[in-house]
């Protein structure tokens, strides 16, 4: 009875069921829209958890419906998109029976875990509003749903979307006011909480009868940033960088939206693996090697001394060879190098030059205001891989319009064709195109460490890094630049706590906030020297609450990792290690009482039948590496 896809069950609920179009899981039923007289579209998952259902309601609003375990999870919602001053959603009629598809495949990431899952059923449904024929695509997956409209053209002028999501009012939000460069403070809170008016971020993560759901876009490659504003219960799709609409250049092809995506899981676990927004997205092109790729550690200047200073760069590559890391990022102030007879590029490739004779491989920071146009942005590109950097940090981007997204693309392409590793800095959140484009390893987007500097009197509040994993990460790595270790910039965090942001806040490249000598004198430098940055598999720790505490277990190979990350309440944590398969040496690094800067090591063999007991201060935390590769 827990399947949509089984008759009986459809029927048991109110739904007449008139059709079934192969395969199995889409039907075509009445009564799933309440009020709707017309026939719906129903749409199951593969293992029938989740199901969405899509119809005209009786005062004529495309309008969907989401159940997940017999649970409505996302009530009555409308559709639509405001195409040439025509809201589409409203006044629209099916017109035919859906197109249904099945699409189960599995591809390799770089990740929470080392293969992506795509199983899920999809249904176009054609419909019409006057003399403009469109259709709706849903996909059900078990971990989720998403939306698309497909538009014949022309279309000349978008206005805005009618896609929402109705959500219940007794649930615990997750959630940042939007800016264009993602850099707001994550917070979780009641219903009441919520910002009335303004406009949120995505992903926008909700705990509600009983699962978590997380609501973003997928595979945006030429509209605006969607944001989230709320019309009493029900959050809306958004563009604030185009408040007042945009236009189609192509006016006389069809129109294609990203996907409107939300998670839907029973646990966090499930939820933190997920890979629904990736499902949506092309794979990469046949012709297409990225071999090349690899991810890594990397160290970097700016956060702890600024601009890079010319005199020490071999010391800086020195150290990120002490510490076995495969990366040194030359930020904000290269450009301004200067020596007798030599300006700034041949320094930076002699600087890089040295790296390479270390075996430290070099990523180059850029200001996107130097490679805004097609020539120089190919031109800027090829100078620096001719440098011999092998990735680039493009910073300071425009708000995301339909030109800038679409110049993202544009670059990615660009850094693909040239081997370049590419990092966007101060734009918006990703939509999964890591998928198709794989050298894209990270992304800023986010409220970082940077935001713990004293010199710009910034302190990041303790329950940020219990929010982020659930929110902002949901879309996609993210740049934090973990790991503050330097005593003055600590203040409010222990030792163990940053540490452990190295393993919660995902980063297949994670740049490393220190200045090197907090590291290589650190007496965790063996396990700094160890981490590993993608992973096999992926747990979250009992005991973990969004807002509150957060704990990951992560494993590489048959080493399984820890970390956990307190907020602003003293708790006791117990974490059960019945993950682990056989004994394991294990070092485990504890907070100091009143010591911010200190840690406590114990070595130890741990069982699979023991449980570790954290005693966890107001921002501190726990890490710990279990076995050895």
């Amino acid at each position: 009875m827990k399947r949509w896809m089984n008759r009986a069950a459809l029927t048991s609920l109110g739904f007449l069921l008139v059709g079934c179009a192969a395969p199995a899981g889409v039907f075509v039923v009445r009564g799933a829209i309440p009020g709707s007289a017309d026939n719906n579209v129903v749409v199951a998952s593969p293992h029938g958890g989740l199901s969405i259902a899509v119809g005209v309601t009786a005062a004529g609003r495309l309008s969907y419906v989401v159940h997940a375990d017999g649970q409505e999870v996302v009530a009555l919602s409308p559709l639509g998109l405001t195409v040439d001053g025509v809201d589409l959603g409203q006044g629209a009629k099916i017109v035919g029976p859906p197109t249904t598809t099945t699409v189960q495949e599995t591809y390799p990431l770089f990740g929470a875990h080392a293969l992506a899952h795509n199983d899920c059923r999809a249904a176009t449904i054609p419909l019409e509003n006057g003399a403009r024929h469109f259709a709706v695509v849903v996909r059900a997956s078990d971990d989720g749903y998403a939306i698309q409209y497909a538009v014949a053209g022309p279309v000349s002028h978008i206005t805005g979307e009618a896609t929402g999501w109705n959500l219940p009012r007794d649930g615990r939000y997750t959630w940042a006011n939007y800016e264009t460069s993602y850099e707001e403070l994550v917070h979780t809170t009641a219903w009441d909480k919520l910002p009335a008016t303004g406009t949120l971020a995505p992903p926008l993560t909700a705990e509600v009868a009983g699962h978590f759901l997380a609501i973003s876009e997928g595979n945006n490659q030429d509209f605006p940033d969607m944001g989230l504003t709320r019309d009493g219960d029900t959050w809306h799709a958004t563009f604030p960088a185009c408040a007042k609409g945009w236009d189609v250049k192509d006016q006389h092809g069809s129109l294609v939206t990203p996907w409107r995506a939300t998670i839907v899981t029973r646990d966090l676990t499930a939820l933190v693996n997920s890979d629904l927004f990736m499902n949506l997205c092309p794979p990469p092109e046949p012709q297409r090697d990225f071999s090349w790729v690899k991810p890594g550690r990397c160290l970097w200047q700016w956060c702890s001394i600024g601009a890079p200073k010319l005199n020490d760069q071999k010391d800086w590559y020195d150290a990120a060879a002490k510490l076995k890391w495969e990366y040194y990022l030359i930020d904000d102030g290269w450009r301004d190098w200067r020596a007798p007879g030599k300006d700034q590029w041949a320094l930076l490739k002699d600087v890089i030059a040295y790296g390479t004779s270390k075996g430290v491989k070099t990523l180059v920071w850029v200001n996107s205001k130097e490679m805004r146009q097609p020539a120089a942005s190919r031109a800027y590109l090829q100078r620096v891989k001719d440098c011999g950097a092998v990735g680039i940090k493009i910073d300071f981007f425009p708000p995301a319009t339909p030109e800038v997204l679409h110049w993202h693309r544009e670059l990615l392409q660009e850094t693909a064709d040239l081997h370049l590793l590419c990092n966007f800095h101060g734009t918006c959140k990703p939509t999964g195109l890591r998928r198709t484009w794989p050298h894209e390893l990270t992304r800023e987007g986010v409220r970082g460490d940077e935001y713990q500097m004293t010199r710009y009197k910034r302190l990041r509040p303790m329950e940020l890094d219990c929010n982020q994993p659930f929110n902002r990460l949901l879309a996609g790595p993210a740049d934090v630049t973990p790991v503050v270790m330097n005593p003055k910039e600590l203040r409010i965090y222990s030792r163990p706590h940053m540490l452990a942001q190295a393993l919660i806040f995902l980063s297949p490249v994670t740049h490393f906030y220190d200045q090197y000598k907090f590291y290589v004198d650190s007496p965790a430098v063996d396990l700094l020297q160890d981490l590993p940055v993608v992973w096999d598999e992926t747990r979250v720790l009992p005991g973990t609450v969004i807002g509150e505490v957060a704990g990951f277990a992560r494993r590489h190979g048959d080493t399984w990792w820890i970390g956990v990350v307190n907020g602003a309440q003293e708790r006791t944590l117990p974490v059960k290690l019945d993950f682990l398969k056989k004994p394991a040496p294990s070092t485990l690094l504890y907070d100091v009482p009143g010591q911010d800067d200190a840690l406590d090591r114990q070595e130890k063999t741990l069982q699979p039948t023991d449980t570790l007991t954290l005693k966890l201060r107001p921002g501190g935390g726990f890490f710990a590496r279990l076995g050895k590769d």
